[in-house]
């Protein structure tokens, strides 16, 4: 008995030694299975978790997250958006969500992480994610959202149909306003639930917001034409002007004050109208002509001096817009003086006109009575003119018009091989004369031509060959510049018994000194056989002598100028090139002209 009972204890502690061992085991086999694995029970958002290495969870975890998934509805004026929580910048932290689940079962005292492993095997336990939530996401979904939401308002408008305003209304507009909206959005996104959002829309009122005053003060202005006079007009100057509506309508300037629309007469497009009408309102002024009396030594005027005028753009827009302002159909135009450079009051000291300075001369002895006309009429353009300080004169410019309606007379003119009769004949007589003057003045001599052909008159009384200048407006001129300090005034004379043309040049004597060369004669040729050319307005049998036969050669003269210290100013060398000229008849009905006959010169 006491033998059996004693096998009896053996094989009980045997067994429940082999528990132990196997306990033991089992527990030394989970401890080092779960070494580096989240222990059994444990769950991230309903995930389970147990039993897999936190490093290799991480792409579950991720896998399961429901953040892609729409849960927030944004709702806005015109629709509503379904918005997932990742697009609002919320993330799962997965190495911080995995890190808590690992260290579920874990404590320093091991009885605890028994009993909590334990624990976790019966209860288990379902953690939450650790979340991030970037708020500048949500704020720059909100931003691109905007571009759908927002509308820009329209400002209020004045627009014309013809002459007729029309005024569009303003309309308000809206914005999304991003700032409060997130406000109310942070809460829903981080809780995770499905939530409706309503976004918050602000708005935004037009900057203008009317017209009607703008259409009213259109329709005033286009209610008729606005006529615009000259104040003081003179006899013969323009206007009135009348600019219609539909005219005005286009002169018209819409602007913006304090949140509405004004309409005004455009002070720009009044002065582009105004500086096309100037140029019709300008009065050139005229300086005073002058003779020096060289005995007095002073200036005495022979034609007063006149004040000219230009229209004053400026002040004529400025009247016309304060005329409009009150409400007036008509406004004046106002212009300025323009004083003459040298009025009639000038004094020969003021001016430095007190020396002679030069003198040309030229004679037309014989000269026919249309070309002795035309010498004189053309001589007096000139008589008295003041030419400013490094100003160049211009022959044609003085002359003006030459007509018949300006007074002018017929008389020979050179026109190819024989003279030819024309308005104006004899007028080159007074450009030689000028060009004279100027050469022994010592000015600047710019533009001068010579003839085609010898003139007699101009080689009269020491004249001298080469010594012309002949003027065909506007192409052909005679010019030079007044390169003194002081003003050239010229005075002519034409003497009436010894039909003597003078050119004085009176100014402020400078000491310079003219010295001539030549003329140089070479290239002489005869003229071929005469001309002979009927004209049955002749007697029969009757011949007559039309021109004389002139040799042709090339004259050179050199003039130079030197300054008061014997230093030169100017060298010049004039080369006049003329043709030879055949002497001409006409003969009338039953003339035989000869069939030869040998050249004639000219005396």
């Amino acid at each position: 008995m006491r033998s059996g009972s004693s096998r009896s204890h053996i094989s009980l502690i045997l067994i429940l030694f082999s528990v132990v061992i196997l306990l033991v085991g089992s527990l030394l086999g989970f401890a080092a299975w779960y070494a580096n694995r989240i222990y059994p029970g444990v769950s991230i958002w309903g995930t389970d978790v147990g039993g897999v290495r936190p490093e290799g969870a991480m792409p579950e975890l991720e896998a399961h997250a429901k953040l892609q998934e729409p849960l927030i509805t944004l709702h806005g004026p015109d629709g509503s958006w379904e918005v997932a929580p990742r697009d609002l910048g919320l993330r799962c932290d997965a190495p911080s969500t995995l890190a808590h689940a690992y260290r579920l079962g874990r404590t320093t005292r091991e009885s605890d992480g028994l009993f909590s492993q334990v624990k976790l095997l019966a209860l288990g336990a379902n953690l939450p994610p650790v979340l991030i939530y970037d708020e500048t996401e949500a704020r720059r979904y909100l931003e691109g959202l905007a571009e759908q939401v927002d509308v820009m308002p329209t400002d209020a408008a004045l627009s014309f149909e013809g002459t007729t305003p029309v005024v569009t209304p303003a309309q308000a507009g809206r914005r999304l306003d991003v700032d409060a909206t997130l406000q109310s959005l942070s809460p829903a996104v981080m809780r995770l639930l499905p939530a409706d959002v309503d976004l918050v829309v602000e708005e935004v009122p037009p900057a203008i917001k009317s017209a009607e005053a703008a259409r009213a003060e259109a329709q005033r202005l286009l209610e008729a034409p606005l006529i615009l006079t000259l104040a003081d007009p003179r006899e013969g100057d323009p206007g009135p002007w009348e600019i219609p509506p539909d005219q005005l309508v286009e002169m018209l300037d819409v602007r913006a004050e304090d949140g509405a629309l004004h309409t005004l007469l455009s002070q720009d497009a009044l002065r582009l109208y105004l500086e096309k009408l100037a140029p019709a309102l300008v009065v050139d002024p005229v300086s005073a002509r002058f003779h020096f009396n060289e005995m007095t030594r002073r200036l005495e005027p022979i034609a007063a001096s006149q004040e000219g005028r230009a229209l004053d753009v400026d002040g004529s827009a400025a009247r016309i817009l304060d005329a409009v302002q009150r409400g007036e159909r008509y406004a004046s135009l106002t212009v300025k003086d323009i004083p003459p450079r040298y009025p009639d009051t000038a004094s020969a000291e003021e001016l430095g006109i007190v020396d002679l300075v030069a003198t040309g001369e030229s004679y037309f002895i014989g000269s026919p009575s249309g070309r002795d006309h035309n010498i004189r009429l053309a001589a007096t353009k000139f008589d008295g003119l003041v030419i400013p300080p490094g100003e160049t004169f211009s022959f044609n410019h003085y002359l003006g018009p030459v007509t018949a309606e300006a007074g002018y007379d017929e008389s020979y003119i050179t026109a190819g091989e024989q003279l030819e009769m024309g308005v104006g004949g004899g007028i080159c007589q007074v450009s030689t004369t000028a060009f004279r003057a100027a050469f022994w003045g010592g000015y600047p001599i710019t533009e001068r031509w010579y003839h085609g052909q010898r003139v007699g008159y101009y080689e009269l009384r020491g004249g001298g060959v080469g010594m012309d200048a002949t003027v065909y407006s506007p192409h052909v001129d005679l010019k030079f510049v007044n390169d003194r300090e002081a003003p050239l005034l010229i005075e002519t004379e034409v003497g009436e018994a010894t039909h003597r043309l003078v050119f004085r040049f009176y100014s402020t004597e400078d000491g310079r000194r003219v010295e001539q060369e030549g003329p140089t004669v070479t290239d002489e040729t005869e003229p071929g056989p005469p001309i002979y050319e009927l004209d049955e307005d002749l007697a029969p049998g009757t011949v007559t002598k039309w021109q004389s036969a002139v040799g042709g050669l090339t004259a050179t003269v050199e003039r130079w100028v030197y300054d008061s210290e014997g230093d030169v100013l100017h060298h010049d060398t004039f080369v006049s090139k003329y043709e030879p000229r055949r002497a001409a008849y006409h003969y009338g009905p039953g003339y035989e002209p000869p069939t030869e006959e040998p050249g004639e010169t000219e005396s």
